[in-house]
């Protein structure tokens, strides 16, 4: 499908695009990316027969990177090799720089560029639904069956006590969803004894048996979860009370996308305490004028069972101070401030209170306070059971007179600060302002808006909302940079909001505040973003006691032209846990991260005198977190961007064994047997405690990707071929078995690890997967492999010679590709690559010179001094009846 998609959005773009002024209200329309709602700050709409979308929400969901230049108005797309440039009022197209004619330009509404959704769709090589009847759009991408990406962790993994049983109904597990859900499966939440979790990975998680965790549906929403009495932790025993536990939560992906394993946890020893019932349904009510305790009603349900309660007590509490009233509390308040009410017939009771009631501080109950009831459960016996709360009423304010609530008009994105200042939050005044004294503008996650009312609003700190004052007209109203969600955290790109207004009473209507409803969704976007880098991981690899003990590596961001450099920051997960942000991460000293340049992927050691960022230097036996920070150039008014974190790690004294490097493979010859495979790696970069190397391939119809250490280590002669220290590059034998005992065949796919073999006390250690190969016959017949690769420097010239074949006349040319050593490179990957750019060649001349600036490597970008790279050959055939052929590689290293 995908090679159709330049055909197919050639006639789409020319079918008329009408847009009229404003959509018919209709049932709202549902938009579905591989079975997950789609959720944007612009709705859906249907416009003359057409479900138009915002653009970038769209291009984004479907994994396509978005540039807006604000200059041009002109949006670019970009996903694979494809590129979709529109022009906000042209009625040209370009697709791979080649112009296409649209009848009608493109548009925008409220802000946003709307496009119909089967253009975009179609036009990326997706599958679109339509259900007219139900009003869903619906489509399934590329990466929803057997997709090879990678799934995003979930984050923010919080667990909570919520109860009493002494099992795993005691246990709640909340965590925000995985940032590409498109690609997830489901969940699973593992629960480890908090004393196992040292060594506790993706290969441990992916093992654990289907009874000893619980699944959780991929729905779009970020998931609380709580546990049965039957939940049992990974090691196989139920949950229960007094062990001190962590949650993990594994996001599985879909076909061949690699599942992700959140960070841990903050530990959690659950509470067996047994507790008399609490009771319910805890109302107020203001039933009188006299301006204190009088006019307040209390109701509540006892427990059904109560014979093990003596009393209760009725707290009325200043709802300003409820984040901060507890149980511990409750027991603590005085017997001033409190009300006592006996038991007596019937299951609800009533009481009013009196003039001389006060609330929790201490205070007279009085009118234009917002007050919160609760009533403790009083145990007849405390050595048994233990008094237990109750929730808390809804907030009532005991006054005279109302006011009306606030009217939001429009919330918007209209600078790339990357905070506060971006959001500009509209809304109609009271009509009548007499009564309030100012309003309060609070932002909210949107995942969270259902649950904040008028009582969580007048609870919130003063530094969490923005104060505004009246002004006898209707507000527009642009944000800080300082400001906060209602959690305290800051606004920032990327996250989904909305907003409301509350107007807060005055005189006699103190404390009568009134909250508005919530405005439509928005998401903070710049239209110059700073990308963050990828494949973060972090390994132990010397024994020094510090820095240069410590490898980190990570693929550089997919777009650098708004970037200077990257800081490589070491958390202490003492200090910070898993709650390290960016605004942390721009606050750090200089002299406490490590700065790399841009323009390469990074994978090397820190050095000795390396410090976390608190200013330590990094020693053993301490656990850290690293994180990236992509650094702004400064060329635009963009934020600085943090990768997610790397797997936590704790630098340990011990014989050391390193991974083989630059894994890749190639089916070579047409034997039907081992000989057709080629496996050529790096050897490690210490080879000291090393004392052979297992070459095992792994068949994926058992193992899928999930091919650990542990299964490499049970792994027996003959199932793996085993070669001396050094680096590899041999096709296999024909006698050559897989690790399930079978001898390599045609038509099977495999993956390839390295198992290096440690000495003595030394551990093993396994590389990463080679990437998937499947062992064909090919009708075409080989022209034949290059020999006698070297190269040469003179000043600042590079000359690659090699020994020509004896007979050329089946080539067309000899192309010289330089790899960076990390990336896997073979035959097919040379075959693929299609653009001059990206090799060197001068025809059938066996040495080929080019000045340094002049040499790209095979993904296109300049070689770089200090970088090891490996070079290749590849003798290309001239007839669709031949084969070409690659040599083997060497090392290049321009000091």
């Amino acid at each position: 499908m995908k090679k159709l998609w330049v055909t197919l959005l050639a006639g789409l773009l020319v079918l008329p695009i009408l847009f009229q002024s404003s959509a018919q209200a209709a049932t709202p329309i549902r938009i579905y990316i591989d079975g997950v709602p789609l959720v944007t700050d612009q709705a859906a709409v249907m416009i003359q027969g057409r479900t138009m979308l915002p653009l970038r929400a769209i291009f984004e969901a479907l994994d396509a990177k978005i540039q807006w230049n604000q200059k041009t108005q002109t949006v670019t797309a970009i996903k694979d090799d494809t590129t979709i440039v529109l022009k906000i009022g042209s009625k040209v197209a370009t697709i791979n720089n080649k112009a296409v004619s649209l009848d009608v330009p493109g548009k925008n509404l409220k802000g946003r560029t709307m496009v119909p959704v089967r253009f975009v769709g179609e036009a990326l090589g997706q599958e679109v639904g339509w259900n007219s009847k139900t009003q869903t759009v619906t489509i399934t991408s590329d990466n929803s069956n057997g997709g090879n990406g990678s799934v995003n962790p979930v984050s923010y993994v919080t667990v909570k006590d919520v109860g009493d049983a002494g099992d795993g109904r005691d246990l709640q597990v909340s965590f925000s969803k995985s940032t590409n859900e498109s690609l997830v499966d489901h969940y699973r939440v593992l629960v480890v004894k908090a004393a196992n979790t040292f060594n506790f990975n993706l290969a441990d998680a992916l093992r654990v048996s289907s009874a000893n965790y619980s699944t959780v549906l991929a729905t779009g929403a970020d998931p609380v979860v709580k546990l049965t009495a039957n939940s049992r932790d990974v090691d196989g025993n139920l949950i229960g009370s007094k062990q001190a536990y962590v949650a993990y939560v594994l996001a599985v992906g879909k076909g061949n996308n690699a599942s992700a394993l959140s960070s841990a946890s903050s530990t959690i020893t659950l509470d067996n305490v047994t507790y008399v019932a609490a009771t319910t349904d805890v109302k107020a009510s203001d039933v009188n004028n006299y301006g204190d305790g009088r006019d307040l009603s209390i109701s509540f349900t006892r427990p059904s069972s109560d014979s093990n309660i003596a009393s209760y007590r009725v707290l009325v509490v200043k709802t300003k101070d409820i984040s901060k009233f507890d149980l511990a509390a409750a027991n603590n308040v005085s017997s001033q401030n409190y009300t006592t009410i006996y038991k007596s017939g019937g299951s609800t009771q009533t009481s009013a209170l009196t003039s001389s009631s006060r609330d929790t501080s201490g205070e007279l109950i009085k009118s234009n306070v917002p007050y919160t009831i609760y009533v403790l459960s009083v145990s007849s016996n405390s050595s048994v059971a233990s008094n237990k709360l109750s929730s808390g009423s809804s907030s009532i304010t005991l006054s005279v007179g109302s006011i009306t609530s606030p009217v939001i008009t429009a919330v918007e994105d209209i600078n790339d600060y990357g905070d506060g200042r971006d959001l500009r939050v509209s809304f109609t005044k009271l009509s009548d302002e007499s009564k309030i004294s100012s309003y309060r503008i609070f932002v909210v996650k949107a995942s969270d808006y259902g649950n904040f009312n008028l009582t969580k609003a007048n609870a919130v700190s003063s530094s969490n909302y923005t104060q505004v004052n009246k002004t006898g007209s209707n507000i527009s109203q642009v944000l800080s940079s300082g400001v906060r969600d209602i959690d305290g955290v800051t606004v920032r790109n990327g996250v989904s909001y909305r907003v409301f207004v509350m107007a807060i009473g005055s005189g006699n209507n103190a404390g009568s505040n009134e909250l508005s409803s919530a405005s439509q969704a928005i998401t903070l976007l710049n239209s110059y973003n700073v990308g963050t880098v990828s494949s973060l991981y972090v390994s132990d690899v010397n024994d020094y006691g510090d820095g240069r003990d410590l490898r980190v590596s990570f693929t550089r961001a997919s777009e650098e032209s708004n970037i200077s450099s990257y800081r490589i920051m070491v958390v202490p997960t003492d200090n910070y846990g898993n709650g390290f942000s960016l605004s942390d991460a721009n606050n750090v000293s200089s002299s406490y991260y490590t700065t790399v340049s841009k323009g390469y992927n990074y994978n090397e050691v820190l050095s000795s005198n390396a410090r976390d960022v608190r200013g330590n230097l990094i020693t053993n036996n301490k656990q850290y977190r690293v994180y990236v920070l992509s650094v702004s150039n400064g060329s635009y008014s963009v934020s600085n961007a943090l990768s997610s974190s790397s797997s936590t790690i704790t630098l340990m004294n011990g014989n050391s064994v390193g991974k083989v490097r630059s894994l890749s493979v190639s089916d070579d010859t047409d034997y039907g047997n081992g000989r057709d495979l080629r496996i050529s790696f790096t050897k490690a970069l210490d080879e000291s405690n090393i004392s052979s190397y297992r070459i095992m391939v792994v068949p994926t119809s058992k193992y899928g990707s999930n091919f650990s250490l542990s299964a490499a280590n049970d792994i027996r002669y003959p199932n793996y071929t085993e070669v001396s220290k050094g680096s590899f590059d041999q096709v296999l034998s024909a006698d050559t078995r897989d690790v399930s005992g079978n001898l390599l065949k045609n038509d099977t796919t495999y993956r390839v690890y390295v198992l290096s073999v440690g000495y003595g006390s030394s551990y093993n250690a396994l590389s990463d997967s080679s990437r998937e190969i499947t062992l064909v016959t090919s009708a075409k017949t080989p022209v034949g492999t290059v020999t006698g690769v070297t190269y040469n420097e003179n000043g600042n010239n590079i000359t690659f010679s090699f020994n020509n074949l004896r007979n050329e006349t089946n080539i067309s040319e000899y192309r010289v590709f330089v790899v960076q050593s990390d990336v896997s490179f073979g035959l097919s990957d040379a075959i693929n690559v299609t653009s001059s750019s990206r090799y060197l060649s001068d025809g059938k001349n066996s040495a080929i010179t080019r000045s340094f600036s002049e040499i790209n490597d095979v993904s296109g970008a300049a070689i770089i001094k200090g970088v090891e790279y490996r070079v290749y050959v590849l003798a290309v055939a001239n007839s669709n009846g031949l084969r070409s052929e690659i040599s083997k590689s060497i090392k290049l290293l321009i000091p």
